[in-house]
């Protein structure tokens, strides 16, 4: 169990209801972002535990997307289709 489990189970909910779903990068970077100015902040092992989840969606986005310019056939969900 992961100290963002141990200490914030509610987080850990909303993330896996949140997961897979648009609304998960915001909520990532309002967990990130101290948009009120009066929370104490998290632990270093807290923060790179959300950093890691905000970096995972980041780069599961980004291989789902095609970049600009790419050829879909290029993108590497629809190679993976092909090689099955």
């Amino acid at each position: 169990m992961t100290e963002l489990e141990k200490k914030f189970p509610r987080i850990v909910e909303k993330l896996a209801l949140l997961w897979g779903h648009e609304g998960v990068s915001p909520f990532l970077t309002h967990l990130l972002i101290d948009d009120r100015g009066d929370r104490h902040g998290f632990t270093g092992d807290i923060m790179a535990e959300i950093m890691f989840l905000n970096n995972l969606h980041e780069d599961m986005e980004s291989e789902n997307q095609p970049q600009s310019g790419q050829a879909l056939w290029e993108n590497p969900l629809i190679k993976n289709l092909q090689s099955e």
